[in-house]
């Protein structure tokens, strides 16, 4: 190996950890590792953040290919932790519909998904805006601002799961996917931070 090949590997190596520290630094943003034991529809890339000129909290869940039909019990699901733990949850399958469905439970931070029990929530019906629907190759949630308390914290992740609805009750059986896995939990910052952190120009 000639010292300029060295050269360029002792710079791969240097920028390597910087380049990871800068992506899970920005609170706006997961970038998932990509799995290619699963199913390309149950495989998520990314987690991006937005806010509408209406005023609402867009997460774009993006995965490897979508799925048009087949298996109903299979969905996205969008876990945000704000006071309590929220379930906003999407069919797999586009020809399932957009139909949003929303279930709470107690915040428990570094808990399984499987081990929380989801209830169905009422706050898309005492908040006008709440929303989902699919788009190429994954999914977007719309949150909106007006419901978010900016006095506490905000932590989010996306999944792709097996789940069943029983009694009102979400019954998570089985997680394909996380957004945030290899990672410690989710991470959570103030909401104003995070509001702030999305409005800044992106680098």
């Amino acid at each position: 190996m000639n010292w300029i090949a060295m050269l360029f590997m002792q710079l791969l190596l240097m920028a390597g950890p910087v380049s990871a520290m800068q992506i899970e630094a920005d609170p706006r943003t997961i970038i998932s590792f990509m799995d290619k034991s699963l199913s390309p529809e149950l495989d998520i890339l990314r987690v991006t953040t937005d806010i509408t000129p209406d005023n609402h909290l867009v997460f774009q869940v993006k995965t490897k290919d979508e799925r048009i039909e087949g298996e109903g019990s299979d969905y996205l699901l969008l876990n945000i932790q704000h006071e309590k733990s929220y379930a906003l949850l999407i069919p797999l399958s586009k020809a399932k519909g957009d139909n949003i469905r929303v279930y709470e439970g107690a915040p428990l931070p570094g808990t399984e998904l499987t081990s929380i029990k989801f209830e169905e929530s009422s706050i898309n019906k005492l908040h006008e805006g709440f929303d989902a629907r699919h788009i190429s190759r994954g999914a977007e949630f719309i949150v909106p601002l007006e419901w978010i308390n900016f006095g506490a914290d905000f932590g989010f992740d996306a999944y792709t799961v097996r789940a069943e609805i029983v009694d009102n009750v979400l019954l998570i059986s089985k997680v394909y996917d996380q957004a945030r896995k290899g990672r410690a939990a989710v991470k959570q910052i103030s909401a104003i931070t995070l509001l702030n952190n999305i409005c800044s120009p992106k680098k």
